[in-house]
């Protein structure tokens, strides 16, 4: 009994500090980890989150709502991070999906974040429309709960919106702008991320796909990111990426079969290291 009550001592102060840390992570996010987001969906993660000029899947609903538009069939996607920077409790889950509903594109996610004591909900709808000429427009809409025990909770709303243009048929170019309401939280009214971003896609083959973005937190350093996409045997792709501020590499797999395609991303955090994401997707194909 003696030798059980001290292995359930051990164990409770593991679970005690492990949690200990992980409010500590979370709390020190607006600083240390101001840029360190770990992205939605493996296709963006593994590009190191260059996706504002790509957004060709249901989380363009994030990235960019004007790339809603380039999805033809509804589709959906189930996206997990079991521990974010090797911690247990930092997990992540979510779910997205896509509908063409002519002559408009809608899209919406869901996604919970942490554990009992601190916990993020975030839900959002984003349209995408064609503006013409070669150009999309869309705009989201995103509604954030945050809620930490003994300390209740708070609902935050931001608006989102983004352009996708392309001025030859293998190159895209792409703006979008977050929390254009510059919604603030809390009573020092402290200003949620507000990003300016600007990328381009080049596709010189058809299964060849080169990505570069800028990021600029109006609070913090412009983040440069940069990525490679390549298909190989019309089902299996490979990708990977690099970003600054902090220093991030990241790289990714997915497989396809039928309709239904099954990815891996992982990215590197300089001191924290490894961070691992996989995903399930299924499109259905009634496009004309």
């Amino acid at each position: 009994m003696t030798v059980l009550a001290y292995e359930l001592g051990v164990h409770n102060s593991r679970v005690i500090l492990m949690k200990a840390l992980a409010i500590l992570l979370v709390a020190s996010c607006s600083t240390l980890f101001a840029h360190e987001n770990n992205g939605r969906g493996v296709k963006a993660v593994a590009l190191a989150d260059a996706f504002v000029a790509v957004a060709d899947n249901p989380w363009a609903v994030y990235y960019n709502p004007a790339g809603l538009v380039q999805l033809r069939s509804p589709q959906a996607c189930v996206f997990y991070v079991p521990q974010q920077f090797g911690i247990p409790l930092l997990n992540t889950k979510a779910l997205a999906g896509g509908w063409n509903m002519n002559p408009c594109v809608i899209g919406a996610f869901v996604e919970q974040f942490g554990f009992d004591l601190y916990q993020t909900t975030d839900v959002a709808i984003g349209v995408g429309i064609v503006a013409g000429a070669g150009i999309s427009a869309g705009a989201t809409v995103n509604v954030e709960r945050v809620a930490i025990e003994r300390y209740g909770a708070s609902t935050n709303e931001t608006v989102g919106v983004g352009l996708l243009g392309r001025p030859f048929d293998n190159v895209a170019i792409a703006f979008a702008l977050r929390n254009l309401t510059a919604t603030t939280i809390g009573v020092n009214r402290e200003r949620l991320p507000q990003c300016l971003l600007f990328g381009l896609c080049f596709t010189p083959f058809e299964d060849f796909r080169l990505v570069s973005e800028m990021e600029k937190d109006l609070q913090f350093p412009l983040v440069i990111k940069a990525g490679i996409e390549q298909k190989v045997l019309g089902f299996l792709s490979f990708r990977c990426g690099v970003a600054n501020n902090p220093d991030k590499f990241s790289a990714g797999i997915a497989i396809q079969y039928s309709s239904i395609e099954f990815g891996y991303a992982g990215y590197s955090h300089p001191d924290l290291g490894w961070t691992h994401q996989i995903e399930l997707a299924i499109q259905w194909d009634t496009a004309d």
